[in-house]
């Protein structure tokens, strides 16, 4: 399963190796899950662990990035969008193009197709994500 990261998830992952954003990076490999993350996410989770988070983060930024395929972003959707969070329309655009489900901390921009999803895709907190998988009987812990 392809998965799109937002920087949100990223800097929690990183602050909490406790978490559901951690949890993510740690079941990975185990569930075959490809974790991806675009430029525009990458540049802006490497300012904010560089700016914001303390040492310690850093270095767990150090060892949860190298799991990352970086992609391009997609600037464009082919067809009608409506997502007034314009900073955020390369990330929907981009897991839109690459991934299966998009997963996210943001509800303030993600909040109103978090529900609904995206043309097909779902957009989902860690959380939520891990609940149904472990629902669907793909989550072998």
């Amino acid at each position: 399963m392809r998965l799109v990261l937002d920087t949100s998830l990223v800097l929690a992952a990183c602050g909490r190796t406790a978490g559901a954003s951690h949890a993510i990076f740690d079941l990975a490999l185990t569930q075959g899950w490809r974790l991806f993350i675009g430029d525009y996410v990458m540049r802006e989770a490497e300012r904010n662990v560089r700016e914001r988070l303390s040492d310690i983060a850093r270095r767990e930024w150090q060892l949860l990035r190298p799991m990352l395929a970086v992609v391009t972003d997609e600037l464009t959707h082919p067809w009608p969008v409506v997502f007034p969070a314009a900073k955020d329309r390369p990330v929907l655009f981009t897991a839109a193009a690459v991934a299966d489900v998009l997963l996210t901390l943001d509800r303030a921009d993600f909040g109103g197709v978090m529900a609904a999803g995206f043309y097909g895709l779902p957009v989902m907190r860690p959380g939520d994500f891990l609940r149904r998988e472990r629902a669907a009987g793909r989550l072998a812990l």
